[in-house]
């Protein structure tokens, strides 16, 4: 299983706001709207979203 951040392609030192830019750079990529009917978009999409929660838990200490 891939890690949060292999998902958004940073690593773990990176600051918040890279994260967040990879976030949203992936989202816009594989945003439903922008891929009507993709499965695999829609299911790319469900894996970045987890991944960037799963980050922003971790680093605000709610994380296990």
């Amino acid at each position: 299983m891939k890690s949060p951040y292999e998902i958004l392609g940073v690593s773990p030192g990176a600051s918040d706001d890279e994260i967040k830019s990879a976030y949203r750079r992936l989202a816009k990529k594989y945003h439903p709207d922008a891929n009507p009917g993709s499965e695999y978009a829609a299911e790319k999409m469900r894996e970045i979203n987890s991944a960037y929660d799963k980050i922003c838990e971790m680093r605000s200490g709610k994380g296990s």
